[in-house]
């Protein structure tokens, strides 16, 4: 399959979001038609980890330079964060992922096998200090919003919670209508100096991944050198095809991390059925991925014809006259009390195909025109973007 829109032309037509040079590249300032894309993709999939077990923590944006080198990030993953803030004698950084953080909760108190798999989710706000060249619209910027959890799991049970978190992905995926993506397990290199831990529990970590692949029967390739250095990981890879050339972006990941617990980083532990302590392994996620790039790729997708869930504007009514306007705004109101996005264009001095075409570029879900035999009693029609006719009743319905 190809796709051949660029978000960033899209974003400008459907009024999504700008830059503004004053706050600067890769900030991404999000207009209330962007703002709904965003929020309703998060209830989405919160929706979806509350009923899969997730309990929803929040953490600060920042941190001190000790939590960062004992995660590792000082160290690998310096030249991608933005530079120390110093206060006091002392050095923090902007977070340039979650994960350090809810280790912390992990450890707050003591933990049983009992509370395990523990799944804490949060959408948090990251930094990236991504070279000004690289950036590329909402697809790659500097500060960006992490569909991000963190799984607690003891080892032996760990490929079970891999399962579930794909099969996860793939409900999320198939809701959303998104198909011709494939997973890659990304391994390390053996040869390389950039991944912690013993070869032994690498390969077996990656069998772990690569088991739960084979079982869901999802297709799937290997990369050597693309892991994490703190465990290999499954991304879920689409392709794009535009102007530009060919481009692979990552939509979610699954990452299986057994450095983290360790004692000479984080000395996560908890106590088993013998009441002896153990390592829990943890699980990265993150099925939509950034909320950024996750947009940018819908868009590009669906050619800005997003999910009705999704679309800005689910109805744009078109009034003819004074009269249809009053009723349009009735309409409205009557619609927007049951939650559903409406606009009205009031461009009454213009042709009507003039104002199709001009608010056909902000991708309305559908449309209705209120004309002279509206009312007079006509029935009420609502026309989707698909060329599909249906009731004004039905429409309302089909919230």
């Amino acid at each position: 399959m190809s796709y051949l829109f660029d978000h960033r032309k899209l974003a400008v037509e459907m009024e999504l979001y700008f830059f503004e040079e004053a706050v600067g590249a890769g900030l991404p300032m999000w207009l209330p038609n962007g703002c709904i894309i965003k929020e309703e993709l998060e209830k989405f999939i919160k929706r979806k980890e509350f009923l899969a077990g997730y309990e929803r923590v929040s953490s600060p944006h920042m941190a001190k330079a000790e939590l960062y080198e004992k995660s590792g990030h000082l160290r690998f993953y310096k030249e991608d964060m933005f530079p120390a803030i110093k206060m006091e004698n002392l050095e923090y950084y902007l977070r340039p992922m979650n994960c350090p953080h809810h280790h912390k909760m992990f450890s707050c108190k003591p933990r049983s096998y009992r509370e395990l798999p523990l799944r804490l989710a949060e959408y948090g706000q990251v930094y990236r200090h991504e070279a000004s060249g690289s950036l590329r619209g909402i697809s790659r910027v500097r500060g960006l919003c992490q569909n991000d959890a963190h799984i607690y799991v003891s080892a032996e049970h760990s490929k079970d919670e891999i399962i579930r978190v794909l099969r996860l992905h793939e409900e999320c995926y198939k809701e959303l209508g998104l198909e011709g993506y494939r997973y890659r397990l990304s391994k390390h290199d053996p040869n390389s100096k950039d991944f912690l831990g013993e070869r032994e529990v690498w390969v077996q970590a990656e069998d772990i991944l690569r088991s739960a692949l084979l079982e869901l029967k999802l297709d799937y390739f290997e990369a050597i050198g693309e892991a994490a250095f703190y465990g290999p990981k499954i991304d879920v890879q689409m392709k794009f095809f535009s102007d530009e050339g060919i481009r692979e972006e990552s939509m979610g990941s699954v990452q299986l991390d057994f450095i983290s617990a360790q004692k000479e980083r984080f000395d996560l532990e908890y106590i088993d059925k013998e009441g002896k302590m153990k390592r829990p392994w943890i699980i990265h996620r993150a099925p939509l991925g950034s909320h950024e790039r996750f947009i940018a790729m819908l868009l590009e997708y669906f050619d800005g014809r997003l999910p009705r869930f999704l679309s800005p504007i689910e109805l744009f009514i078109f009034p003819l006259s004074e009269e249809a306007a009053l009723k349009a705004n009735d309409i409205a109101s009557e619609l927007m009390e049951k939650g559903v996005r409406v606009k009205i264009d009031h461009r009454l001095g213009s042709s009507l195909s003039k104002r199709i075409v001009l608010a056909s570029k902000l991708r309305p879900f559908s449309s209705m025109v209120i004309g002279e035999k509206e009312l007079s009693g006509a029935p009420l029609r609502v026309e989707a973007r698909d060329g599909k006719v249906i009731s004004l009743m039905e429409f309302s319905s089909l919230i």
